[in-house]
């Protein structure tokens, strides 16, 4: 190449091109104001990277960290012996514990500032584009390095995906146990538990599995797999929340992608942990997204895929069919047409989720998993949990035994959280009478779901509504997840204190905050506006 190419040719020119661009970027009214939160949030991440490996502190260390030591060498430098390798007892090791929450609440909050500063920045829509894609990119790959799995759901993945990849079974009517000699049995917690999970979502841990087997299966392997797509499921959400409110609220397309894309409770579910949600959420947006441009049939088609991945967006159908009932009805259609315009669009639904489970099924025996598993069975991190104490001791004073006092507690409360979840289920249908309000009610819903009615709670349920709130007005409902997504990361905070006394109080910290914010609201019927 010659040097006058060199001097007047493209490569010449990037460089500069591009400083200016940059420096575009930088000059932007608020945007000093949003890097800065994006680079504290960063600092926060790292600095759990550096703190969750402590021994009192991580499940288990990630297998990438066996595979690639270096990923454990900040931890080592700051912490020294107090690795998760070195299994230090319950109760040990608080201060880090403490750090934990601090620095997840931080980087909440960091969030979160962002959020405020948001409706300032002016800059060309492509630019920001580019600059919350990238900033999104770089927050998910430090986590999806973060030496520590929050989470061993991956491990389960793995084993459902195995079973019929490698061991050719069908995960609806086998459990991990079945096979003993699965080397990777031993990580497993729930071993004896066919999977819950969506026939979609069963393909795909098979497909991972097939093709993870091909490169030489080994564990490190298939988990940079799985987390991969959960990353690479984040960033497709994140796009697809830009599209659709660059579609509906233009004015709202920054903050409330923001929204989600930097929740830092999203970030480590996803990107850390590799559930599977995020696969879920990206079909359940993408079916928003076609609806936006019209295109129903395939919305219908990706809202049925996002029900086989996992089952929670079967709550959030009736609201649609609300919808488009109601539109038929303003359009001058009779009863019976309305009522064939619903009926064929629950068809398309329910044709495509058949499809989908045909590989799987093997008559009534698949639904059983559904049934006996631990969430239908047993209450645990959520507000029902915390008064199902004092309740069974109250039942045990009036000459319960214990077994009998736990069974008539934990049925009651679910009863009365089902109950509850359902009357305001219904009562959010008021809020349908198009597009937007129908999403506002999805979040309601989705947020009043693991308020009430999930007994048994995970932090990341909560990223269901975060996904969906993140494109309704900002108001009560955003206000009240954000702070809801911030409280249940303190739960991480609890998992090696579950032999103190302090552990029953988890879920007083994690939701005990949103909680009095909504009962202020809504007894005073003042304050925020939604």
């Amino acid at each position: 190449m010659s040097e006058t190419t060199l001097a007047h040719g493209a490569p010449a020119n990037l460089l500069p091109t591009l400083t200016r661009r940059l420096r575009t970027v930088w000059r932007a009214p608020g945007m000093r104001e949003l890097l800065g939160a994006g680079v504290a949030l960063e600092a926060f991440l790292l600095a759990v990277w550096v703190i969750i490996p402590a021994g009192s502190v991580s499940l288990s260390v990630s297998p990438l960290a066996r595979v690639w030591p270096w990923l454990l060498a900040p931890a080592r430098l700051v912490l020294g012996d107090t690795l998760a390798s070195s299994s230090l007892p319950p109760g040990n090791g608080l201060l880090a514990l403490l750090a934990l929450g601090v620095l997840l609440v931080g980087a909440s909050c960091a969030a979160g500032l962002a959020l405020y500063v948001a409706p300032r920045v002016r800059l060309s829509q492509r630019a920001l584009l580019v600059v919350v894609l990238a900033s999104t990119a770089l927050f998910g790959l430090t986590l999806v390095l973060l030496p520590s799995l929050p989470s061993d759901d991956i491990f389960s993945y793995i084993l459902y995906g195995r079973i019929t990849a490698v061991h050719g079974a069908n995960p609806l009517i086998a459990t991990p146990a079945d096979f003993k000699n699965d080397p990777f049995l031993t990580l497993v917690f729930w071993r004896d538990v066919r999977s819950v999970y969506g026939p979609v979502w069963l393909l795909l841990s098979a497909a991972l599995a097939a093709f993870a087997q091909s490169l030489g299966g080994s564990l490190a392997l298939y988990v940079v797999l799985f987390k991969l797509l959960g990353f690479a499921a984040h960033l497709a959400n994140a796009l697809l929340i830009w599209r659709i409110l660059g579609r509906l609220a233009p004015e709202r397309q920054l903050r409330g992608t923001l929204l989600y894309a930097w929740n830092p409770l999203c970030l480590l579910e996803f990107c850390a942990s590799g559930h599977n949600d995020a696969v879920m959420l990206t079909l359940l947006l993408l079916a928003v997204y076609w609806l936006t441009r019209e295109w129903e049939m395939a919305a219908l088609i990706a809202f049925s895929l996002s029900i086989s991945i996992k089952y929670v967006p079967i709550v959030l159908l009736p609201f649609y069919l609300a919808l488009v009932a109601r539109r038929l009805r303003a359009s001058g259609l009779t009863s019976r047409q309305i009522g064939a315009g619903v009926a064929w669009r629950m068809g398309i639904v329910a044709l495509v989720f058949v499809l989908s489970a045909l590989p799987f099924w093997a008559g009534s025996a698949s639904l059983g998993a559904l049934l006996l598993s631990p969430p239908a069975q047993q209450l645990g991190n959520s507000p029902a949990e915390a008064l199902s104490w004092p309740l069974r001791s109250l039942a045990q004073a009036v000459g319960l035994s214990a077994d009998a006092a736990r069974n008539l507690v934990n049925s009651g409360l679910k009863v009365i959280g089902l109950l509850l979840f359902a009357a305001l289920w219904l009562r959010e249908f008021r809020r349908v009478r198009s597009l937007e309000g129908m999403l506002v009610a999805w979040g309601w819903a989705l947020l009043w779901y693991v308020l009430v009615a999930s007994g048994w709670f995970w932090p990341w349920y909560v990223t269901w509504a975060v996904a969906i709130v993140a494109l309704a007005p900002w108001g009560l409902l955003a206000r009240a997840t954000l702070l809801l997504s911030a409280g249940v990361l303190t739960l991480y905070t609890f998992q090696s204190l579950h032999a103190l006394g302090i552990y029953g109080y988890r879920s007083l910290v994690a939701f005990g905050p949103t909680i009095v914010v909504l009962a202020l609201v809504f007894s005073r019927r003042r304050g925020w506006s939604r």
